[in-house]
C-alpha cells in the first residue's frame, strides 16, 4: 500500500479502538541501526548504517504495521500494550494517542518524536537488563558460559563492540517535524555525542517547541548538557530506581545509592538555575517477580522525593514477569498491593512455574557471581517463593535454562 493510500484511508475513516498513533508519529533508533515504531520495540528492523532517515521512516515493515492499525487489526506484535490494557493500565499506546491524537495529519513529513537508544555503554548491569543494553554485562556473561556452559545467555555478547548512535546521520530537513526527543541507553548521559543532535535541533529552530526526555540511572549528573538543555521548551528526567538503599544496589549493580541521591538533588536544583525551562522529574520503577512484594517502599520514596513514579512492568526476559509468582502466593498479597496497575497485572494470567524456576536459577547464579543475597535483600518476595527456591539446587541443569 502506497503512502497516498495510507493518507486517504486515514483521512476518511475513524481509527478503530485498537489504533495506535505511534507508528505515525514516532521512531525508535538504536546504536545497532535497528529501527522500531515505538519505545517498546514491538518489531525491530535491521537497516544499513547508511540508510537515510527518510528511508528508515518509510521502511516497508513499518509501513506494514501502520497498515494493520489502519484496517482495524490488533497486531500481535504489540502484546505488551494489550497485556497492560487488559490489566486496566494506561499503556504506551493509550498515552501516545492522548499526547499526539489519532488524526496524525502530515505524518509523512517525518517523526514528531525521536526515541533513541543512544549506546550499549553503561556503568551498571541491572538484574532485568541484558548484554545488548550494557557492555558491563559482557564479562559476567563469559563467566556463565565458562562456569555453567550456557553459551547463549542474555549477558554474553562476544560479537558486539561498544557503539553509539550516529547523531551525525540527521539532516536538518529530518528534524522539521520533531516535538520530542527521548533518550534511553545503555546510559544516555554517557553518550556525549548525542549533544550533536541537540545542537542540530537548536540550529533547526525547533528547540523552543521541543521536549527532551532522559531515562537515567542516576550515577552521573548532566553537567555536560545543562547549557544545551536550557535552550529547550521542556526537559523531563526519569530516574530508573527499582529499589532504595540495599535493594537499589542489588538490582542496579554495582550502583551506589548514596551517590544516586546526591545526583538526584543536583538535578532537582536545575529549575533554580534555568527557570525558563519547564522541568519535570519522576521515578521509573521496574516491577518484576524479583521485587513484587517489596516494591511499595520504593514507590512511596519516589513519590515523596520526585512527586511521581512510573511503573515499568517487566515482561522480558519472560522469567522475570511478576505473573510467574505462584498463584497461591498471589492470593496472599494481591489485596495488600496499593497500586491498581500492579495489582491488576499480577493476576492477568496464571503462573508459569517453569519460568519461575528459570528466575530462581539465574538469581542464584548472579548472587554467587556478585556476592549478593536475594533472600536477605527482598525478604517479603523471597518468603513467597521460598518452597520453590529451596527445591532448586542444580545450577548446571541445562534443561532449565535453554
Amino acid at each position: 500500500m502506497s503512502n497516498e493510500n495510507i493518507i486517504k484511508i486515514h483521512s476518511t475513516e475513524s481509527p478503530s479502538k485498537f489504533y495506535c498513533s505511534s507508528p505515525f508519529v514516532a521512531t525508535r533508533q538504536t546504536a545497532y541501526d535497528k529501527i522500531s515504531p515505538c519505545a517498546f520495540g514491538p518489531i525491530e528492523v535491521q537497516v544499513d548504517h547508511n540508510t537515510s532517515q527518510k528511508d528508515r521512516w518509510n521502511n516497508p515493515e513499518l509501513v506494514n504495521l501502520r497498515n494493520k492499525f489502519l484496517v482495524g487489526e490488533k497486531p500481535t506484535e504489540c502484546k505488551r500494550c494489550w497485556d497492560e490494557e487488559d490489566a486496566g493500565i494506561k499503556s504506551l499506546r493509550l498515552r501516545t494517542n492522548d499526547l499526539y491524537g489519532t488524526e496524525n495529519d502530515g505524518w509523512q513529513q517525518g517523526p514528531r518524536e525521536l526515541v533513541i537508544k543512544t549506546t550499549n555503554v553503561c556503568n551498571l548491569a541491572c538484574r532485568t537488563c541484558g548484554g545488548w543494553d550494557t557492555s558491563l554485562y559482557w564479562p559476567e556473561g563469559e563467566h556463565y558460559k565458562n562456569e555453567y556452559k550456557v553459551i547463549n545467555n542474555d549477558f554474553r555478547q562476544y560479537w558486539r563492540t561498544k557503539v553509539y548512535h550516529d547523531s551525525d546521520s540527521y539532516q536538518l530537513d529530518d528534524l522539521v517535524n520533531v516535538e520530542k526527543l527521548s533518550f534511553f541507553g545503555g546510559e544516555p548521559l554517557l553518550d556525549k555525542k548525542h549533544a550533536i543532535l541537540l545542537r542540530k535541533i537548536i540550529k533547526a529552530d525547533r528547540a523552543k517547541d521541543t521536549t527532551l526526555f532522559y531515562s537515567t540511572n542516576g550515577q552521573q549528573t548532566g553537567k555536560h548538557y545543562e547549557k544545551l538543555w536550557s535552550e529547550f521548551k521542556r526537559v523531563e528526567i526519569f530516574f530508573s530506581i527499582d529499589g532504595i538503599e540495599d535493594q537499589f544496589e542489588y538490582l542496579r549493580w554495582p550502583g551506589d545509592w548514596n551517590k544516586t541521591v546526591e545526583h538526584i538533588d543536583w538535578f532537582l536544583d536545575l529549575p533554580n538555575r534555568y527557570p525558563s525551562v519547564d522541568w519535570y522529574f519522576a521515578g521509573s520503577q521496574c516491577v518484576s517477580l524479583i521485587n513484587i512484594a517489596d516494591y511499595q517502599t520504593t514507590s512511596n520514596w519516589l513519590r515523596n522525593k520526585l512527586g511521581a513514579v512510573y511503573f515499568n512492568i517487566v515482561d522480558h526476559p519472560n522469567h522475570y514477569r511478576m505473573t510467574n509468582l505462584p498463584d497461591d502466593a498471589k492470593t496472599k498479597i494481591v489485596d495488600t498491593i496499593e497500586d491498581d496497575d500492579i495489582r491488576n497485572y499480577l493476576t492477568i494470567e496464571p503462573a508459569d512455574l517453569d519460568a519461575l524456576e528459570r528466575m530462581i536459577v539465574w538469581t542464584k547464579r548472579q548472587d554467587a557471581y556478585r556476592n549478593q543475597s536475594y533472600a536477605t535483600t527482598f525478604p517479603n518476595t523471597y518468603e513467597l517463593i521460598k518452597p520453590h527456591w529451596e527445591m532448586v539446587n542444580n545450577l548446571h541443569n541445562l534443561e532449565i535454562i535453554e
